[in-house]
């Protein structure tokens, strides 16, 4: 398999998850409108009352109060979050046209010769994972071109608006709580843990549990 095709079986390995989730998701708060745009986030529960009932969770599970006050104090939902909750390309997009807007000439040669340059390091991380480089610079030019766009969104923001809609409730309440566990045990800071509007981070765009499970 070329390294193209690795970017390929990436990308179709993404369209499947994404379209496996859409259809076993349950009715979202946010609606779409009959022109296609996504509405307000419906005001049916109130966002300060369910982020103290987070608190307590937290706190239950020895988050400490300094890191809750850090991170949840003075945050609202972000709409723009589950507006694009409701446009990932995957969903509005042909397979193919999705492809070409992601695999080309370009983005193909760079992870090529980034391949080469770091290929000792691939070559460490093949011996104790089993997983080849091919397949992490797919991973890594796909989901951040290559560290290129990792996201401004604030993480915990961005996880509490995703939580707080039951589309996917209790997937991104434990997203949102292994975030605050690792800001507990002091590898990145508040403010500096930033990502996409899904709460993805860093340069192969993890979420906070795979982070959690797999970091070094």
């Amino acid at each position: 398999m070329t390294f193209r095709m690795g970017l390929i079986a990436h990308a179709s390995s993404a369209v499947l998850v994404a379209t496996v989730a859409l259809f076993s998701a349950p009715f979202v708060l946010a609606q779409s409108t009959s022109d296609g745009q996504v509405s307000p986030i419906v005001e049916e529960r109130d966002f300060g009352v369910w982020l103290q009932d987070l608190r307590l969770d937290a706190r239950r599970q020895g988050i400490s109060e300094a890191t809750l006050d850090a991170a949840l104090t003075g945050i609202e939902p972000i709409q723009r979050v589950v507006e694009l909750d409701h446009k990932q390309p995957e969903f509005t997009q042909t397979f193919w046209g999705y492809m070409d807007k992601r695999v080309n000439d370009g983005r193909v040669k760079r992870g090529r010769d980034l391949l080469k340059q770091h290929a000792a390091l691939f070559n460490r991380i093949e011996k104790e994972y089993g997983v080849q480089g091919r397949f992490l610079v797919s991973f890594w030019g796909l989901e951040s071109n290559f560290g290129d766009f990792t996201g401004g969104f604030s993480v915990i923001t961005a996880l509490a608006t995703l939580a707080f809609d039951p589309r996917r409730d209790d997937f991104f309440r434990n997203e949102l709580l292994t975030a605050l566990k690792i800001i507990d045990a002091g590898h990145i800071s508040v403010d500096r843990m930033k990502g996409s509007w899904a709460g993805a981070m860093g340069q192969c765009q993890f979420l906070p549990s795979p982070f959690a499970r797999f970091g070094k």
